[in-house]
């Protein structure tokens, strides 16, 4: 990606420099629970752009054999058409975007259904609305507002989407290695019913103002 440049009044322009992210959770997880749109919906279909209802900010994985959280997901979404929106945040500087992040992700696309029911995801659903000062009925209408669908069938879809395999990936970090990206190319243009995607979120700064830049990566139908 190119320079990014501030244009002062008399057409002169200031490179801002580059933010380097060294917190994780400050830097790229925050940044997306406050502004999910950063996720480019615009782009990702661009006739009905994608919408987010945010079910849970590190959604809890079971251990099968123990019933016990194994690991999470950063972020656990749905976009209006009810497809589960599973995103991952990692640093350029951490390597395990590269392989195990892959795995893993993967692996919830494949299991996801063994792990939460439509009840828990609504449950999750509605605990993160309640905590935004809403409740989660208005979350969904607001979601899809010329819809009458009830919550009830809205997460029996959710559901059927995960038995289904219809979901997104979506992997969400500062800068993307070449590596990462071929292999989201590759597995996007090979799966029928789930979306690999990858965002860059790039971030600047300038005299105490920030700015980031999210391009998105891997779509190909």
């Amino acid at each position: 990606m190119s320079q990014v440049y501030v244009i002062s009044d008399d057409g002169s322009t200031q490179p801002m420099d580059r933010i380097r992210c060294t917190n994780e959770d400050r830097e790229l997880q925050r940044l997306l629970e406050k502004n999910p749109d950063l996720l480019p919906g615009d782009k990702m279909s661009p006739d009905d752009p994608r919408r987010w209802l945010l079910i849970k900010r590190e959604m809890p994985v079971q251990d099968p054999s123990t019933g016990g959280d194994r690991w999470s997901i950063d972020f656990f979404l749905t976009d209006q058409s009810a497809i589960p929106t599973f995103v991952e945040c990692k640093r350029y500087a951490d390597t395990r975007a590269r392989r195990e992040v892959i795995g893993q992700m993967l692996e919830y696309a494949a299991n996801g259904h063994y792990y939460w029911s439509k009840e828990m995801i609504r449950s999750y659903a509605e605990a993160t609305a309640g905590a935004c000062g809403t409740t989660v009925e208005e979350a969904i209408h607001a979601l899809q507002p010329d819809d009458e669908e009830t919550p009830s069938e809205f997460f029996s879809r959710v559901q059927e989407n995960l038995r289904e395999g219809q979901i997104r990936i979506v992997f969400f970090l500062e800068e993307a290695p070449m590596e990462l990206k071929s292999v989201v190319d590759f597995l996007n243009k090979q799966m029928e019913r789930s979306e690999v995607l990858l965002v860059e979120a790039r971030q600047f700064s300038l005299n105490g103002i920030a700015v980031v830049t999210p391009t998105l990566f891997g779509l190909s139908r």
